[in-house]
Parts: C-alpha cells; structure tokens; sequence
C-alpha cells in the first residue's frame, strides 16, 4: 500500500508566523503607547470640579492645577459644573475623549456615595473612570449657627430633640455625604429634621450665617474660618480621631455619637481607557506637588489632610466606599430619583 505521511510542518511554520506578528503588534502597541506618553501633553488639560468656585473642592483643583501647569509646561484650566450632587460632572468627564486632558477633582460623594444610591445615575466609579491620585482627606464638621443654645453635642441634642421643627439641616444635594449627615443624624436622635439642599458650601454658608438654616455637616476646610471667627460654633468632627490641625474640636463619637463617622476626600479621575503610562505620569506629578512645602501649608491650613495614593489604591478605596454605601442605602431605605 502507498506510504503516506501527514507533515506537520506548514502548521509549525504558520503557527510559527502568527506568533512572530503577536509579538510585533505587541512591540508596536507598547511602542505607540510610549510615543503616546512622550509626546503628551501637547494642550490644555482641564480639571472639572463638581462644586461652585469658592469652596475646597474648587481650591484643591486650582492648587493642584496651577502646580502641574509649571511640570507639564500646558496651561490647566478649572471648570466648575456644579450640580445634581457632583453628578453633572462626573457624567461630563466620563464621556470625555480618554486622552488625558480632561479629568475631574471627584469628591468621595460623586465618586461612590451618589452613583451608590441614584439608580439613574449613568456613569460607574470604576467601569467609567481611570482613578488617578488621591489629593486630600476633608474631615466633616458639624456647625451651628450661634443663636443655637448648645455649647457642647449633648446639649444640641437635647435641643434638636425638643426643637426639630424650628431646625432646617443645609446639605449639597440628596444623596451626598453631607445629606446622609443629616439623615443620620435625625435618625440617630430620633427626630424629624427638615433638610435643605444647596449646589455647595459656599451657598449654604450663606444661608448658615444668617440663619436661614441652623446646622451643617460641611468639611472642615470650608467651615474653620467661620468657626475661628466665632461667626459659627463647631460641636464636633465626624472623623475617627481627631484632626491635628484643630486637636481643640472633638469627635462626635467620643461625645457618645456612635454611627456618624463618615470619610470625605477628594481624588483626581480620568475618564476610562486613558493610556496608562499618561496616568503614570499624572499621579507621579501630583504625588511630587502635594509633597512641596508651600503646597502642603496651603493645603493643611484649611483642615485638610493630604494623602498619597497609587491608582489602584485609590481605585480600591473607591471601590469599597460605593460598597459601603450601596449597603447603608438598602439598609436605611435611601434612594435617590
């Protein structure tokens, strides 16, 4: 019978050949990627801020903005789109071109809290955006107008207890950090508090300082000077321990509130897809900034703390707090429409 014989060879050589141009696409992607990263930034980049000019969302994006011009060599524009709790904003940078020249000073309520409780809410933390560096923790104060006749939390209480109805509690917008403040507050106390959203802090301060609300959960670095003043009074911080640069304030929980600790901060993010080595760079840039000495004075001088993070740190600590707050919303009933 004929001897036939299969040969592998022409697979070998095919496979052989698919393999080579593997590996040159990916020598060429890398290579693109590299040109890509040398070459950027070649124009303006802009930083969105999700709040009104005036307050310490907007501040951090100028400080870090005006510092990274001078290391880029571009110009970095500050555009506020106040609204929606952050959301506006948010949804503009995470339709943005992922170029690296659009990013977003994402506070942790736009960035986990708000997509963690409105459903219709059409951007995600961390399918939409590229986390970038972590810029600055924003403890929360609770303020009162000085009408109040409350010098400690104890007697607030007392008083918010006796008196809700003659109260109004000043937020950002439902579903913020600074909302959820004031629903867990109310239910803490077991009253019914009235709640007043506003774009920002700057617009409540106003409001607060006449009287036309009584109390806020804001950040600190917004509401020190006001306190310093003695234009308002500061019953406690909502943080864990005490804030070194105002050891004089203490915490609500070691005045006997349990359950009202919560994290504010503000993150850089760039829109899904950015190339990594552009986002590299980035977070290299702003980690070296917040390490300058006038810029961690500006910084601190508010109240704010400065903390550095790699982007997949900052990618699991935003990870974690949507979690945290998808959970305490089924828990509590919040939703926003």
């Amino acid at each position: 019978m004929p001897n036939f014989r299969i040969s592998n060879t022409p697979n070998r050589s095919r496979s052989r050949t698919l393999a080579t141009l593997a590996l040159l696409a990916a020598c060429l992607s890398s290579f693109s990627s590299g040109v890509q990263a040398q070459a950027w930034p070649t124009k303006p980049l802009t930083i969105v801020s999700p709040y009104p000019a005036g307050g310490i969302t907007d501040l951090l994006s100028r400080v870090v903005g005006e510092e990274l011009a001078k290391v880029l060599g571009q110009p970095v524009l500050v555009e506020n789109r106040a609204g929606a709790g952050g959301a506006i904003a948010m949804t503009v940078v995470s339709k943005a071109a992922p170029d690296g020249y659009t990013l977003v000073m994402g506070g942790s309520a736009p960035s986990t809290i708000v997509p963690a409780l409105n459903p219709n809410v059409t951007y995600h933390p961390l399918k939409d955006f590229e986390p970038v560096a972590y810029v600055a923790a924003l403890p929360i104060v609770l303020v009162v107008h000085p009408s109040i006749p409350a010098a400690n939390l104890k007697e607030f209480i007392a008083y918010a207890g006796a008196n809700s109805a003659k109260l109004n509690c000043a937020h950002h917008g439902v579903g913020t950090g600074t909302h959820l403040s004031c629903l867990l507050f109310a239910k803490l106390i077991g009253a019914k508090i009235t709640d007043i959203a506003y774009k920002g802090a700057p617009q409540v301060n106003t409001d607060l300082l006449t009287n036309r609300v009584q109390f806020y959960f804001g950040t600190l670095p917004t509401e020190i000077n006001y306190v310093r003043a003695g234009q308002l009074r500061a019953l406690g911080v909502a943080s864990a321990e005490r804030v070194p640069s105002e050891p004089d304030i203490p915490t609500l929980a070691e005045q006997g509130m349990s359950g009202l600790e919560l994290d504010t901060w503000n993150a850089l993010y760039a829109p899904a897809g950015t190339p990594k080595p552009v986002v590299a760079r980035l977070s290299m840039e702003v980690g070296k900034i917040l390490q300058l000495p006038p810029v961690r004075r500006k910084i601190e001088s508010t109240g704010s703390i400065i903390k550095t993070m790699s982007p997949e740190q900052l990618r699991k600590l935003t990870s974690d707090g949507f979690e945290t707050y998808r959970k305490l919303g089924a828990e509590m009933n919040i939703k926003i429409d």
